[in-house]
């Protein structure tokens, strides 16, 4: 990246939630100065007055020769807010731009090239859901996602030649020299200070060529002043990045400065598509970056912003097995400041942000369909997402003054999701001899608390571990044997699923640690009853769990009277008795432990069950054993024809 006198550059890339200016209901109706919709050039000076705006339309450029002042306002419309000036800029009220949801370039919202000094006033105010970019050439405008990212990603690390502050990374080390003396607080080396010519008055002091002040709105890290609202940033802009670059020989003052930073895009969440489902990662909050001759910061607020939460998961219910992973929060903000000759911290207030909430996962097993033997019910397995790490242990180098007059709230991590798993029943046996089904088994593992840390040179303050996530799984009840009125015994029922519930462990924190997340359900499922016959079916087994499911009830024992019935004497005027009938077999379906004769039946195919099913043919159906069994009526009456296949008996 160059570095050149007076090189300003501010790029914002928005992958979050991004505040737009709104005015208050009891802000002066602006009146429009003009409408640009195709590029201008203006040769000398232009200014905007206090209660006029100009509004610049379809990706038209405004050019000015000379100095641009801005009292008033300007916006854009169906497009990017685009500046060329060749003199200086000041801007002392407010620049703002909409983004539409949908884009095909980078996401730039306001552009800004600036030849000479730049100054915003204690009332600006900028705002948009774009990107925003502030240059001395145009060379110097960023146009490319990848450029973009990188920039994002060096903003993060712990590089940079010269004076630094920042960022927060984890296991961060100090070297910082403090009133003329290295004070070394770690193991990094200590950088030499670049010898670079800088602007000074009569005096000696430092003459700061760029003032930033005013309220910069760039997402919903906390509550926006004045009536501000938000839109929604474009969908394809994921990170967010702020990024100051005034060259080695500019000098910055950042001066009643407070910057409201976006928090990180949730991750998308996916829910009821497919047997797998996996939530996106959250992004990570915002980061800031300064580069410059020297810096100095006076009352300056920076609200770094939260993670973005993590996807959530929810597998659809035809499953065996249904996985759902939740997706990981994303981390709180981060900002780097680097300088070639020193850093000056008057007063910094920094809101950390949290870490952003692991995605909750659901996973859902399929009921085992009755058969022969019953078939085994869906496994399912949650794993809720960790949340968001905060780790704010404050990297600084070389010549920082004042590096004791940062203050810092408290820092928190992430709390984790909740995993939920529920599997399906095993499905009846439909016959003699026929088993249940085993119920599918249960996998819920909450997702960990975020880690957060706080350490900065002279600082005190908390930071909290993120909560873990709850667990919440039992195992599916196993099916229950067919039942057998006959000589063959009754079906076994099936066993009962497992349960295992991890609970999200605790977030570490300097201060205090989060709360584990707690047990919801680990209840194993109940085995399935044994089905009636000669002999009867024995229950299925619990499931394990804590505690374990309930073993199945033995079926009844039900068999035919096969006693032999002595001749009675005869009258030999009479004709002696004939012989009872052979056994016939009939057709039948199982329908809850009874034989339906198909005879009594017939198969329709209503809209609301969707496919053919079994009715009653005269409203009622005798079984076999002579007990009347009442047509359910719709949908599906006594069941589909595929779940109650017709069977032969012998009566």
């Amino acid at each position: 990246m160059n570095k050149k006198l007076l090189v300003v550059v501010l790029v914002v890339v928005v992958g979050g939630a991004l505040y737009l200016w709104n005015k208050a209901p009891s802000a002066p109706q602006l009146t429009i100065k003009e409408v640009i919709e195709s590029n201008k050039k203006i040769a000398g000076d232009y200014s905007i007055a206090t209660g006029e705006k100009t509004i610049i339309k379809n990706n038209a450029k405004l050019s000015v020769d000379g100095n641009i002042t801005i009292n008033g306002a300007i916006e854009c419309e169906g497009g990017v807010l685009a500046i060329d000036v060749g003199g200086s800029v000041k801007i002392n009220n407010r620049l703002s731009c909409v983004r539409a949801d949908e884009i095909s370039d980078v996401g730039n919202g306001i552009t800004i090239v600036a030849g000479g000094a730049v100054e915003f006033g204690d009332k600006a105010e900028i705002v948009t859901n774009g990107n925003v970019q502030i240059a001395s050439t145009a060379a110097n405008i960023l146009d490319t996602e990848e450029k973009i990212n990188a920039l994002y990603d060096e903003a993060g690390k712990d590089t940079g030649t010269g004076p630094r502050i920042g960022p927060f990374i984890e296991g961060a080390k100090s070297t910082v020299s403090v009133n003329g003396r290295q004070v070394d607080l770690g193991a990094l080396p200590f950088m030499n200070i670049a010898n670079a010519k800088v602007p000074r008055d009569k005096d000696g002091n430092v003459i700061n060529s760029v003032v930033i002040r005013g309220n910069w709105i760039i997402g919903e890290g906390g509550k926006a002043p004045s009536g501000v609202d938000v839109p929604t940033p474009p969908r394809k802009v994921k990170k967010i990045l702020l990024n100051f670059d005034f060259g080695k020989n500019g000098n910055v003052e950042f001066k009643d400065f407070h910057l409201i930073g976006p928090n990180g895009r949730d991750g998308t969440s996916d829910t009821g598509k497919s047997c797998n489902a996996r939530g996106e990662n959250g992004e990570d909050a915002f980061r800031m970056r300064v580069d410059a001759g020297n810096i100095k910061i006076n009352n300056f607020r920076i609200e770094l912003g939260n993670g973005g939460k993590g996807g959530d998961a929810e597998t659809k219910k035809d499953c065996d097995p249904g996985v759902a992973t939740g997706g990981r929060g994303g981390e709180a903000g981060n900002f780097k400041m680097t300088a070639s000759e020193k850093i000056e911290i008057v007063s910094m207030h920094i809101v950390p942000g949290v870490g952003g909430q692991g995605g909750n996962a659901k996973a859902l097993g399929k009921d085992g369909v009755d058969g022969c033997p019953g078939q085994k019910g869906g496994d399912a397995r949650a794993t809720g997402g960790d949340g968001g790490k905060n780790k704010k242990e404050l990297s600084a180098i070389g010549a920082v003054e004042g590096i004791g007059n940062v203050t810092i709230d408290k820092v928190e991590g992430g709390v984790g999701g909740e995993a939920v798993a529920e599997p399906g029943k095993g499905g009846s046996g439909t016959a003699c001899k026929c088993a249940g089904g085993k119920g599918g088994d249960g996998t819920a593992m909450a997702g960990k608390g975020g880690d957060a840390s706080l350490k900065i040179i002279g600082a005190k303050g908390d930071a909290v571990g993120g909560s873990g996530g709850d667990a919440d799984a039992h195992g599916g009840v196993g099916g229950t044997g067919g039942n057998c009125p006959l000589k063959p015994t009754g079906g076994k029922g099936g066993n009962g699923g497992n349960a295992i519930s991890k609970v999200g462990k605790a977030g570490k924190g300097t201060t205090t640690d989060g709360a584990d997340g707690a047990v919801k359900d680990e209840t194993g499922g109940n085995g399935g009853n044994g089905g009636n016959g000669c002999g009867p079916g024995n229950g299925g087994k619990g499931g394990d769990g804590k505690p374990n499911g309930n073993d199945g009830k033995p079926g009844e024992k039900q068999c035919p009277d096969d006693k032999v019935t002595p001749t009675p004497m005869t009258d030999p005027g009479r004709p002696s008795p004939q012989p009872s009938a052979t056994p016939k077999k009939i057709k039948v379906i199982e329908y809850n432990g009874k034989y339906l004769p198909v005879e009594q039946l017939i198969v329709e195919d209503e809209i609301g069950c969707g496919t053919d099913h079994w009715h009653a043919a005269r409203g009622v159906v005798i079984a076999t054993d002579g007990t009347p069994i009442q047509d359910p009526g719709p949908q599906c009456g006594y069941g589909k024809t595929r779940d109650r296949p017709v069977i032969d008996i012998e009566m």
